[in-house]
Parts: C-alpha cells; sequence; structure tokens
C-alpha cells in the first residue's frame, strides 16, 4: 500500500471522527441548553422548536459523518453555523462551544471530500 493511499484512508477517518465528535457534542449542548438544570433558553415555542431542529440537524451531521458524505456536511455546516454558530461564538458564554463545534462540520466535510478527488484520482490511475 502506497503512502499517497494511507494518507487518504487517514483523511478518511480522521474525517469521520471530527463530523462524529462536533455533531454529538453539538446534539448535547443543545438538549443541555433545553433540558438542564439550569436551562438557557426558556420552553417557550420559538426557543424551543429552533433548538430541537439544531439538535437534530446535529444528529443529521452524526450519520453523514459516518457514511462520509461530503456534500451532506457542508450543507449541516452552513444550516447550523450562518445564522446561529456564528452568533455564539461572539457570545461569552458557554454557547459559544456550540459555534466551535459546528466548525467541526467544516472541518469534516473539508477531509472527507478531500478523501472523495484523491481515492478518484487513484482509481482512474488504476484502470
Amino acid at each position: 500500500m502506497s503512502i499517497f493511499k494511507l494518507r487518504n484512508v487517514g483523511y478518511h477517518h480522521i474525517g469521520q471522527l471530527a463530523g462524529i465528535t462536533s455533531g454529538a457534542g453539538t446534539c448535547l449542548l443543545w438538549n443541555y441548553a433545553m433540558w438542564g438544570p439550569t436551562s438557557v433558553l426558556s420552553l417557550s415555542g420559538t426557543s424551543f422548536s429552533g433548538a430541537f431542529v439544531m439538535s437534530v440537524f446535529a444528529i443529521v451531521t452524526v450519520i453523514a459523518s459516518l457514511h462520509a458524505h461530503s456534500k451532506i456536511l457542508f450543507l449541516m455546516f452552513f444550516v447550523s453555523f450562518c445564522p446561529i454558530g456564528f452568533f455564539f461564538l461572539t457570545e461569552a458564554h458557554w454557547l459559544r462551544f456550540i459555534g466551535m463545534l459546528n466548525l467541526g462540520y467544516l472541518v469534516a466535510a473539508l477531509l472527507t471530500i478531500n478523501e472523495h478527488k484523491t481515492t478518484a484520482a487513484i482509481n482512474t490511475k488504476k484502470a
């Protein structure tokens, strides 16, 4: 096995690990924000439904990371980071970690897209 192919396997596994970790962490933080003992969010309709949707997006990110779907990871990054994650990055609160974990979606997407491109290049060289 060549070094080039080993590096691609590394990209694949590191990308999967980054996506799974950031998605699971984001889901846990959103659930803590909704249901924690000192709930940051009020249990009104808008904030609760927004946090629930972001928690579902985090679960979708974990599933997409398991299958290394870089396009879905990019979509989940833009859907969750642009409206809320960027705002939370500027906060001086523990919710800032949600924004940081949303950046993990982008890292996972970039690593898995690199893996797919280099794997396609290897397969065309073999043919």
